[in-house]
């Protein structure tokens, strides 16, 4: 991608949220879940050398299996990650309102 690292998470982050079934990016668990370039930052996304890993929180009811959910993300993502290996981190699952 010849934007650079920031375009990539954008486009994993953009692309993750456009999927049903998910509520959500997450922010990480034991370190904040982002990608940084200059004073900028993405939050959710994570760019690495060789991998693109992107944080969620998945919305309840499932539309989907996780499973499936993560496997639409990558798919998603694909295109824009080239040669990286993307990843779909599950942080939660936020419940609807009116199932709680």
């Amino acid at each position: 991608m010849a934007g650079g690292i920031l375009d990539l998470a954008r486009a994993a982050s953009e692309a993750a949220l456009a999927t049903e079934g998910v509520y959500s990016l997450g922010t990480g668990r034991y370190a904040e879940a982002a990608t940084y370039e200059g004073k900028e930052k993405v939050s959710g996304v994570v760019v690495k050398p060789d991998e693109v890993e992107i944080h969620i929180v998945a919305s309840y009811p499932l539309a989907r299996p996780i499973p499936e959910l993560a496997q639409l993300i990558r798919e998603r993502v694909a295109p824009e990650a080239g040669s990286r290996r993307t990843s779909v981190v599950v942080e939660d699952i936020e419940v609807a309102r009116e199932d709680l």
